[in-house]
C-alpha cells in the first residue's frame, strides 16, 4: 500500500523562495504543514494563493520569541500524524528542496523495511556567487554551485502513527521514542538541496532577526548558546557596518573552486506566479525594522497585561548607576 507523505515546515520571511519550495516539493508530497513565526513579508500571501490554486497545504502561526524547539517540532509531528494521517512525516526547512537519484521519494520510502521507523537524509549546501543571474526568481535555478564535500548535516524523516511516544529534537535531526533515541539509518538515494543564504543581504537579514530573537527570548536562550553564530556578524553590522555593506566579496562572493562544484538540481516546480522580485538591501532593512517593531509591541503588551512586568520596568527606570 502506498504511503501518505506529509511535510512540516517552520517559516519566517521566506517570500523569495517559498513559492518555489512549495511547487517543487509538492511533487513528492501529499500535504504540507507550515508554522509561520510572524512573517511580515509576502510569505503568507503566497501560501494563501498556492492553497487557493489547489496545492494541499495548511498554515498555522505563532509570533512568540521563544526557543522551545523540541515542543514546537513535536507539535508539528502530531499535526501531520493526527490531522493529516501521515505515514511518513518529512521535516523540511523552507530553503530545502527534495532531490533523489533513483526514483521518486515515495518509492524510496515504500521500499524501506517496516523495521525502519525513521531515516536521515543529507543536506547539500548551495552557495550564492557573483555568477548568479540576479534576474532569475527561482532560487534553485539561479544558485548552481554547491559544496564539493559532505556537510555532515542530515534531517530526519519519521513514520507517522507514533503518537505521544515520540518527541522531535531541535533541528529535526533526530528524535526520542519511548525514552530512547530513534534509530535513523541513512537513505543514500535522497538528499535535501539547501539554500540557506541567497545573497549577502539575505544573510544580514537572517542574523539581525535571528540575534534579536535570541535576546528577546531571555537569558535561558542566550545561555543555551542558541543561534550563537548570529552574534558575531550582528555585532559587526552594528559596530562596523561598512565592513559588510560595502564589501562586494561578501554581498556577491566569487566562486571558490576549491570548495564548490557546479551541480544545479532538477527543479520540478515550473514557473512562479506570485513571487515578486525586490531589492534585497531594501528588503533587509524593511524586515529588520518590522521585526524590531514587533518585539517592541510585545514588550509594550507585556507591560499592559502584566502588573509584575510593569513593576519590573518601573524598577529599571528608577535605577541610577554612576558611570564616571
Amino acid at each position: 500500500m502506498s504511503s501518505r507523505l506529509v511535510s512540516v515546515t517552520r517559516s519566517l520571511n521566506e517570500d523569495d523562495i517559498v513559492e518555489a519550495f512549495v511547487r517543487h516539493n509538492a511533487a513528492s508530497l501529499h500535504h504540507m504543514v507550515f508554522l509561520d513565526n510572524g512573517s511580515t513579508d509576502a510569505t503568507l500571501d503566497i501560501l494563501r494563493q498556492l492553497q487557493a490554486e489547489g496545492i494541499s497545504l495548511s498554515v498555522f502561526q505563532t509570533i512568540a520569541a521563544g526557543f522551545d524547539e523540541v515542543a514546537v517540532n513535536t507539535w508539528l509531528y502530531r499535526m501531520a500524524d493526527q490531522m493529516h494521517r501521515a505515514d511518513w512525516v518529512v521535516f523540511l526547512d523552507a530553503d530545502e528542496f527534495i532531490t533523489t537519484t533513483s526514483g521518486p521519494l515515495l518509492e524510496r520510502l515504500n521500499a524501506r523495511s517496516a523495521q525502519d521507523l525513521a531515516i536521515t537524509v543529507p543536506l547539500v549546501h548551495y552557495f550564492d556567487t557573483v555568477e548568479d543571474d540576479a534576474a532569475e526568481p527561482i532560487v534553485p535555478i539561479r544558485m548552481r554551485w554547491r559544496a564539493r564535500g559532505e556537510t555532515g548535516v542530515a534531517k530526519m524523516f519519521i513514520r507517522g502513527g507514533l503518537g505521544t511516544r515520540v518527541s522531535i529534537d531541535a533541528g529535526n535531526h533526530g528524535g526520542i521514542l519511548d525514552g530512547r533515541p530513534v534509530p535513523t539509518p541513512h537513505e543514500y538515494q535522497v538528499a535535501l538541496a539547501h539554500y540557506p543564504r541567497r545573497s549577502g543581504w539575505h544573510d544580514m537579514q537572517k542574523y539581525v532577526i535571528g540575534w534579536l530573537k535570541v535576546l528577546a527570548a531571555g537569558q535561558a536562550a542566550i545561555g543555551a548558546d542558541r543561534s550563537s553564530h548570529y552574534r558575531s556578524p550582528f555585532q559587526t553590522l552594528r559596530d562596523k557596518p561598512s565592513e559588510l555593506v560595502f564589501n562586494t566579496g561578501y554581498i556577491a562572493p566569487p566562486v571558490d573552486h576549491a570548495i564548490a562544484i557546479l551541480a544545479p538540481i532538477t527543479y520540478l516546480g515550473g514557473d512562479l506566479r506570485y513571487t515578486a522580485v525586490s531589492d534585497p538591501g531594501m528588503k533587509t532593512l524593511s524586515l529588520a525594522l518590522h521585526y524590531a517593531e514587533q518585539l517592541a509591541r510585545q514588550h509594550g503588551a507585556l507591560q499592559d497585561r502584566s502588573p509584575e512586568a510593569k513593576q519590573l520596568v518601573n524598577r529599571w527606570n528608577a535605577e541610577r548607576k554612576f558611570l564616571f
